[in-house]
């Protein structure tokens, strides 16, 4: 499982070792940002962790996760915006992924959310072939998670603008664990459609980053609502991922958050206690990388940030 010590915040430009208390989980390496936004020190990390270990109270997890090396990688208004996995060490970052989420005992998730975007599905995919010992329908294809809706992210140099597949589709490449029943708490609001006329913080193209903050806050909170006291995963891109984040850090302007880039495969927890009702999220770690392989577990290589969360 997880070591029982996690480092909180991983901020500032000091190599902070924590390999005395698990070598390969947190091994000594710098992650440099702004130094307005320092990290927690040794001794506090422990104390904070030490208080949650000494709790008999239940916690709640949420996993939120980025997929790792795609098959083509996607460049911004260009495409290709629903590439796959790589089938070699894109599979493998799944797959660490995966098992660092599966090897926790006390944060095991319940279900799995994703994007309905090809490299989200399938990488959520792996993660509950980890979970589970036989097919179980505990994949939900969620759109309020669905990617930035701006054309950047979504329409190629001659206008096309691509979308997603439809839950059928993507069932029928991943047969084994899709809930067919679920139905998306935030459902994509047609193009086109004035954002006066759509429902409060519904996913409409093109969206500000105020529009996405308003989709994401309100997709995470619906999902809460319906899920009790289970712990989850989240399986999403960098941008969404990023506003999620920060809605459950408590703030609505990144101005006030200390979160900053997500790397490829980073994951980012929080947890709460169970018996605290509808009390604040503890953020347990952000975008970490100490399961990824090779050249990225330092976090470095295909890094991405909304610029709101990009300091100097």
């Amino acid at each position: 499982m997880d070591s029982p010590f996690p480092f909180v915040y991983r901020y500032g430009t000091v190599p902070v070792s924590l390999s005395f208390i698990h070598p390969t989980l947190y091994p000594t390496r710098p992650y440099p940002t702004p130094h307005t936004h320092p990290c927690y020190t040794l001794k506090q990390s422990l104390l904070h962790t030490a208080s949650i270990i000494m709790s008999d109270s239940k916690r709640q997890y949420i996993w939120l996760v980025r997929y790792g090396l795609t098959e083509r990688a996607l460049v911004e208004n260009v495409g290709p915006y629903d590439s796959d996995i790589d089938p070699n060490v894109g599979m493998t970052h799944a797959r660490a992924i995966a098992d660092r989420i599966a090897m926790n005992a006390a944060a095991r998730p319940s279900v799995v959310y994703s994007d309905p975007f090809l490299r989200c599905t399938h990488t959520a995919d792996v993660i509950v072939k980890a979970l589970v010992d036989q097919p179980a329908k505990i994949h939900r294809i969620e759109e309020g998670i669905t990617e930035w809706l701006v054309p950047s992210l979504l329409v190629d140099p001659a206008g096309n603008k691509t979308d997603p597949r439809s839950v059928n589709e993507l069932q029928a490449l991943f047969p084994e664990n899709i809930d067919l029943n679920y139905r998306s708490v935030n459902p994509v609001v047609k193009d086109g459609t004035p954002r006066e006329s759509a429902p409060q913080g519904a996913p409409l193209f093109i969206e500000s980053q105020a529009d996405l903050y308003a989709r994401c806050a309100t997709t995470v909170s619906r999902i809460l609502e319906t899920i009790n006291e289970d712990n989850i995963v989240i399986v999403s891109h960098a941008p969404c991922l990023q506003m999620m984040a920060l809605k459950l850090e408590g703030y609505t302007d990144p101005s006030e958050s200390k979160l900053g880039y997500w790397s490829l495969g980073g994951l980012t927890r929080f947890s709460r206690r169970c018996d605290a009702g509808d009390g604040p999220w503890q953020l347990d770690f952000y975008s970490d990388t100490c399961h990824m392989p090779g050249d990225y577990q330092d976090g470095i290589k295909g890094r991405w940030s909304l610029p709101s969360f990009i300091r100097d």
